[in-house]
């Protein structure tokens, strides 16, 4: 315990180091502060923005559609998992359509569904849900298939129903990898945000970056990207504690 707290002591440490090394560098003109403001350049337009509440209006715009997205994909990932399990046929006709969909970027898509749902909220929604979907999904997949089959077995010579089953036995084995999933969807879902934000959005982190950009305010651009970095990582943190409690008899934690 005490050698993984000194280890995430050291890399805390190590980025600190980094940024003093960073500023360093740009104070004495050996990299240019419009390409990469100092950190205390970042900084101090943070403190700027979130004294004015313009940070904290975009937080809010991009985290409701990440939490709206994310939960609907997330959801809709683990469904389907299960359900493909219980539907071995279902499993072995839809592999080849979901095979073809999945690796469309959404980027891709994020005009078709503008095309179909409007520019509005539902459009930027669906393309996290989107890309939410995918890991949730698969690692959902993996985690069923990953059950010890004695057990499985087992219930099947004790004649112990499906719904039974798959609640006793299924899914206590898969959550272990849901929660992965979850951790990369999330990460996911961050990405799909910025994407629809900075293409069709008067609100939100991913139209701060874009606007940012357009008006050669690199400080803000980096703020952004920092912000997006600091808010997966606490939900990452979370996820990870949540596994830690509910998934108590894995090892590998």
């Amino acid at each position: 315990m005490k050698y993984k707290r000194i280890i995430h002591i050291s890399s805390i440490i190590f980025v600190g180091i980094l940024l003093i090394m960073w500023e360093y560098a740009v104070y004495s003109k050996k990299l240019s502060a419009v390409l990469l403001p100092p950190p205390s350049e970042i900084f101090e337009v943070l403190k700027r923005q979130f004294i004015l509440g313009t940070l904290l209006r975009h937080i809010k715009a991009s985290f409701t559609r990440v939490m709206l997205g994310y939960f609907f994909g997330s959801l809709s990932g683990i469904v389907l998992g299960f359900v493909l399990y219980a539907f071995p046929k279902l499993s072995a006709f839809v592999q080849f359509p979901l095979g073809l969909i999945r690796p469309i970027p959404s980027m891709a898509l994020f005009p078709i569904f503008i095309l179909w749902l409007g520019i509005g909220e539902i459009s930027k929604i669906v393309v996290i849900a989107f890309v939410a979907f995918w890991p949730v999904f698969l690692n959902t997949e993996e985690g069923v298939r990953q059950t010890d089959k004695n057990l499985v077995e087992l219930s099947q010579v004790l004649k112990k129903k499906r719904i039974k089953k798959i609640t006793s036995i299924i899914i206590p084995s898969s959550i272990p990898y849901i929660f992965s999933g979850l951790r990369l969807g999330i990460s996911r879902a961050w990405g799909g945000v910025v994407v629809a934000e900075m293409l069709a959005a008067s609100s939100g982190i991913g139209f701060l970056i874009e606007y940012s950009r357009e008006m050669s305010q690199s400080a803000v651009m980096f703020m952004s990207v920092i912000v997006i970095a600091v808010i997966g990582f606490g939900i990452d943190v979370i996820l990870k504690f949540s596994q830690k409690k509910i998934c108590f008899w894995s090892k590998e934690l």
